[in-house]
């Protein structure tokens, strides 16, 4: 029942309200998914991939990250690398660290890559997150391995 000169205002009141929550809301949304496109289109532009590498090996640890490590070579260097890793930041640090350290070096030199040189690398590692470190390793060992198995007309 509406009594009298601006009784309904409330009611106007409240489509007002609900006007603005709704472009707070779009607004709110639209600047999200501006920030999720961007980090996408970051990502996918960082992280390295390579063509039909001449290595490449991709591990699992008993941890449950897997790490993918690729390598181009060119005269008997690596030239190029590409690593990924589903893991935690330390697991993502080691791979970066490794695939870096195997640029512009020959099969003989990676084979001294070790877990301690991949730790030194990334400043140091807590001790319960050393296995990131080896992972690491192994997995640049493995796509090395899968190199020369390549080199030698074998399937790895």
């Amino acid at each position: 029942m509406r009594r009298g000169f601006g009784a309904d205002e409330p009611d106007e009141e409240k489509k007002r309200m609900m006007i603005q929550y709704a472009l707070w809301f779009l607004l709110i949304s639209a600047v999200l998914f501006v920030v999720v496109g961007a980090w996408v289109a970051v990502y996918f532009y960082l992280v390295p991939y390579l063509n039909r590498p001449d290595g490449r090996a991709r591990i699992t640890g008993q941890c449950g990250d897997t790490m993918e490590i690729s390598l181009k070579f060119q005269d008997g260097r690596v030239i190029r690398t590409a690593h990924g890793t589903d893991g935690c930041v330390y697991s993502l640090n080691c791979v970066s660290s490794a695939a870096t350290l195997a640029q512009g070096k020959t099969p003989d030199e990676i084979l001294h890559i070790e877990p301690d040189i991949i730790c030194r690398s990334v400043g140091g590692l807590p001790e319960n997150q050393m296995h990131c470190a080896r992972l690491a390793a192994e997995t640049l060992q493995t796509a090395l391995h899968d190199y020369m198995m390549r080199q030698k007309g074998e399937s790895p």
